[in-house]
């Protein structure tokens, strides 16, 4: 009995040392990257930008859910709601170089423009958290509200704050770290982007709709009044945006499209891309959109709306993140 016994401890032990020292195939430094952060298999998809090829996938052993590169080009942060720790991972090594132990409720992060600071929201806690690039809290916000997407307002030094449960959008200065400014927002939204106009900033903000009403607009309101300016059509629930050379684009899920909007918020072309699709960046002159059912990415011309190339990821890609030159 003692003999099997100690055989399982052995066996437990190995199993525990191998867990920790797993190792992943190596990202070359330099190359400008691509990289999906997949929910359903529980992967991390590489694709190299210069030739618009997957390079290889990561099988993790956590369900991350959100994440991004840190200055250095080689460090890859990544978070889930239902996990207790924040993780970083060296991509050139291929292995987990640090934890930080946050607690559960980690939902989404940003890097700041200073790159020095990160701001994470907490929707265990209600509030956002502020932390330095090597793990050290600074401050926590508490806002009283379920916190989802942040945008840094720069022109203000600022902190954008979407919560969707609340209908509201919060500002909170970036240097006192109190809240400054708040006013409502329509049902369900979902996805901001901040725009710089000579009279001002405009939030956009779409949305995924209310009860068996999918969102047909995006709203864009006054970053400083709050007063709601215009609705753009982009059926139907435009939910990510991104700025171009001079338009903006948005995706919008319910009906696999993408739309390219001027500036003044005239719809200037879509394509249909994907199946499900959530998110998009853009990288030079293409749009690159994931579609979460179709599990691919696809590279879309900024100008002609055509699809250059599509490629295959792992399933459920729910986060674009870019390297773009290290």
């Amino acid at each position: 009995m003692r003999k099997w016994s100690l055989k399982i401890l052995l066996l437990l032990v190995t199993v525990i040392l191998a867990s920790c020292s797993q190792t992943y195939p190596s990202i070359s430094r330099g190359a400008p990257l691509a990289l999906t952060i997949n929910i359903k298999d529980m992967t991390i998809s590489f694709i190299d930008l210069e030739n618009r090829e997957k390079i290889t996938d990561w099988q993790m052993d956590k369900p991350y859910s959100g994440g991004f590169l840190l200055p250095d080009g080689d460090t890859l942060l990544l978070y889930g709601r239902h996990l207790a720790t924040v993780d970083l991972y060296s991509l050139a090594n291929g292995k987990k170089i640090k934890t930080w132990k946050t607690g559960k409720g980690i939902d989404s992060g940003i890097l700041l423009e200073n790159g020095k600071d990160i701001v994470f929201t907490d929707r265990e806690r209600k509030a956002v958290r502020f932390f330095t690039t090597d793990g050290r809290e600074i401050s926590e916000v508490p806002l009283n509200e379920n916190p989802d997407s942040l945008l840094e307002r720069r022109r203000k030094n600022s902190l954008l704050v979407l919560s969707v449960s609340g209908e509201k959008l919060l500002e909170i200065d970036l240097k006192t770290k109190e809240l400054i400014n708040c006013f409502p927002v329509h049902k369900s939204a979902s996805g901001v982007l901040l725009k710089e106009v000579q009279s001002g900033d405009e939030i956009w903000i779409g949305g995924h709709g209310s009860g068996a009403v999918g969102e047909k607009n995006i709203h864009v309101y006054d970053a400083d009044t709050g007063n709601l300016l215009k609705k753009i059509p982009a059926p139907l629930m435009p939910v990510d945006f991104s700025s171009g050379n001079e338009e903006v684009f948005a995706v919008s899920h319910g009906s696999n499209t993408l739309y390219k909007i001027s500036k003044d918020g005239i719809i200037q072309g879509a394509v249909q891309v994907g199946a499900n699709p959530f998110r998009l960046a853009v990288f030079k002159e293409f749009i690159i959109v994931a579609g979460y059912d179709s599990n691919d990415i696809h590279f879309i011309n900024q100008h002609s709306l055509q699809i250059e190339k599509s490629v295959l990821v792992g399933e459920g890609p729910f986060q674009i993140t870019l390297r773009e030159r290290q």
